[in-house]
C-alpha cells in the first residue's frame, strides 16, 4: 500500500472496522461485525487492544504516523503478513474483508463524510 496524505488529519480522527467473513470463493461475504475506535488513541498506544498489536506488527515494513497529529506526506506498508499469533482463536479459516471508513463526528452509514475508505482481503488458512 501507497498513499499520500495531502492534508493533516487531525485529534479526533475515528475509524470505522467492518469484518466479512465467507467459507468459500463463489459465496457472498458476510458481515460478522463492526467496531467504531479512536484512531489517534490507538496509534499513541493508550489502550492495548488486538487493533494496536496489528498496528505495532504494520509498524515494522511501514512508515504511518505514530501521534496525532498526522501530517501531510508520503505513507506505505510494503510486505506486511500478519503473525498467526494475532489471529483472535474465533477466526475461522476461510476468506475475509475488512474495511475501514475513517471519519471525524459520529459513524452513520448513509450520510458521513469519510475522510479515508480502504479495504483489506485476506485469506486465512
Amino acid at each position: 500500500m501507497d498513499m499520500v496524505l495531502v492534508s493533516t488529519l487531525s485529534q479526533g480522527i475515528k475509524a470505522h472496522l467492518g469484518f466479512e467473513f465467507r467459507l468459500t470463493k463463489g459465496k457472498p461475504y458476510q458481515s460478522i461485525f463492526q467496531h467504531d475506535i479512536n484512531y489517534c488513541s490507538l496509534i499513541r498506544g493508550a489502550q492495548e487492544s488486538i487493533y494496536r498489536r496489528w498496528f505495532t506488527s504494520m509498524l515494522k515494513v511501514g512508515n504511518f504516523a505514530t501521534s496525532c497529529p498526522i501530517g501531510k506526506g508520503y505513507y506505505y506498508l510494503h510486505g506486511w503478513t500478519l503473525d498467526a499469533n494475532y489471529v483472535p482463536s474465533f477466526f475461522y479459516l476461510g476468506d475475509y474483508r475488512i474495511s475501514g471508513r475513517f471519519f471525524y463526528g459520529r459513524f452513520k452509514k448513509k450520510e458521513d463524510n469519510p475522510m479515508l475508505e480502504c479495504s483489506v482481503e485476506a485469506v486465512l488458512n
